[in-house]
């Protein structure tokens, strides 16, 4: 389990400013990269050394390296949103076949996602922080988020929930050993097909 320095401040707001805003773009990015190591490799000041931003800069809106990794994952599910809606979009009023598909599409990014930043993984899994901290309000967002963004092509939030949690537990499953990664994206195409097979209420709505 991971826990956290107690003496922590809170985080500022995302910058409005164009000049901070590119100075706040450049760190995610910069984050991107590192989150491909285990959480313990991973430091603000190294990626704000990668960024060419100040460590004050840096630290003002991520105080710790998970503030970073969760304001980098929350980024990448918006970008996955987008391309979600898209293939919504697309998707409407064609058979259950092709929903199936579309979801377990959109399920596997994630997996992928989650497996190539290891870093980011454990922040999401195994972080403790008290309920009241800043940052299990930003856990409870990344969490929303995620299942709302599986939920617009699998019928709902609870359904797009019970997708990320499958999710979770393979790539546990992966990363201890005891699953392959073309046997847990099969998993997952035959947990959407028989989502999919099944009415939502979302949908009967």
């Amino acid at each position: 389990m991971l826990e956290l320095p107690k003496d922590l401040v809170s985080m500022e707001a995302p910058p409005t400013t164009p000049r901070l805003a590119e100075r706040y773009r450049r760190l995610l990015d910069a984050a991107a990269e590192f989150a491909r190591l285990e959480y313990p490799q991973v430091e603000v000041s190294a990626v704000a050394t990668r960024a060419g931003v100040s460590l004050s800069t840096a630290y003002r809106y991520f105080p710790s390296t998970a503030h970073l990794l969760l304001a980098l994952h929350r980024r990448q599910l918006l970008e996955l949103r987008e391309r979600v809606e898209s293939r919504a979009r697309n998707a409407r009023g064609r058979g259950i076949e092709e929903r199936s598909r579309q979801l377990a599409g959109a399920a596997i990014e994630l997996l992928q996602m989650r497996l190539s930043q290891p870093a980011v993984n454990s922040c999401l899994d195994e972080l403790v922080v008290p309920a009241d901290h800043e940052l299990a309000r930003m856990i409870g967002e990344v969490d929303e988020l995620s299942w709302s963004v599986l939920g617009r092509l699998g019928g709902g939030a609870p359904r797009g929930k019970s997708i990320v949690l499958m999710v979770s537990g393979l790539v546990s499953a992966i990363r201890t050993g005891r699953l392959l990664p073309y046997e847990a994206e099969q998993q997952l195409k035959e947990a959407c097909a028989l989502l999919e097979s099944r009415p939502s209420a979302a949908r009967l709505a």
